[in-house]
């Protein structure tokens, strides 16, 4: 069985959805409230989703809100996207912040939308490549790894870091696969001991970055692309902020800054575009 949105209903859940996570959904995408949202509305004994609506605002424990944020969020995601940013994290910004490290300084890296864990861990492989290189491993102390999103359930999957067949494969080599990773009957767990390495948490973009600290490099791909223009623009001024200066912020490969901030130097490396803060 399935619930057609009416236009009306598609209004209100309009401005529910960006009211709580800042997704902005643009007209013409009715069938991703019907297809996300049915089974969910069917589950708590909705005949529409105006229905719905009405029990996520009377929930007070906020775990049908939370729910509908998690079937409205898009958790597309794999190992090492683009090649052009992971090229410029590996050969520059890995390096350097290890420099840092090795000047006793700690250094703190934030996946902004983390989704199931492959952005972080990435990060991970990167650093541990990176110290077993230099023969400094316990640099790797030194270097905290924060991956933040607004879905449970996608945190809930990078915590425990275990991987299907297919998604284990989306980006990752051999190489990598079999360096960091188990065999676990059809799926893979990824190298238990490490992973302890990277720190997951559930947190709203639209909050205030300060209970976050300072970074050295932020990544926050792929999910400005949902939202408004001016939840853009207070979205990147609240990351410059939250930068150190001469810090990176990475977004996605078809994104951008022009028209959103004009609070970092644009930098190119080979065919990755970086944000930089100014010293």
């Amino acid at each position: 069985m399935s619930i057609k949105v009416t236009p009306a209903e598609y209004a209100h859940l309009q401005k529910y959805i960006e009211d709580q996570c800042g997704i902005l959904l643009e007209k013409g995408k009715e069938y991703l409230i019907e297809s996300r949202l049915t089974d969910l509305a069917l589950e708590n004994r909705c005949s529409s989703f105006t229905e719905l609506l009405a029990k996520a605002r009377s929930d007070y424990s906020g775990k049908l809100k939370d729910r509908i944020v998690d079937a409205m969020t898009t958790n597309e995601t794999l190992w090492f996207r683009d090649h052009s940013a992971w090229e410029y994290i590996r050969e520059v910004a890995v390096p350097s912040l290890l420099d840092k490290a090795e000047s006793g300084e700690r250094v703190r890296v934030w996946s902004a939308a983390a989704s199931t864990g492959q952005e972080a861990y990435s990060l991970l492989m990167l650093f541990n490549d990176e110290v077993i290189a230099r023969r400094k491993p316990h640099l790797l102390n030194q270097v905290e790894i924060i991956g933040t999103d607004i879905s449970t359930s996608a945190l809930s999957s990078a915590i425990n870091a275990r991987y299907g067949a297919m998604a284990v494969k989306r980006g990752m080599s051999e190489e990598k696969k079999r360096t960091y990773f188990t065999r676990n009957g059809d799926n893979w767990d990824f190298d238990q001991k490490l992973k302890t390495k990277v720190t997951f948490k559930h947190f709203n973009l639209q909050n205030s970055f300060i209970s976050l600290g300072l970074f050295d490099l932020i990544l926050c791909r792929y999910v400005a692309i949902y939202f408004s223009d001016p939840f853009k623009r207070e979205l990147f001024s609240k990351m410059a902020r939250a930068l150190k200066p001469g810090s990176v912020l990475i977004l996605g490969a078809t994104e951008s800054l022009r028209g959103f901030s004009q609070d970092f130097n644009i930098i190119y490396y080979k065919d990755a575009v970086i944000n930089e803060k100014p010293l």
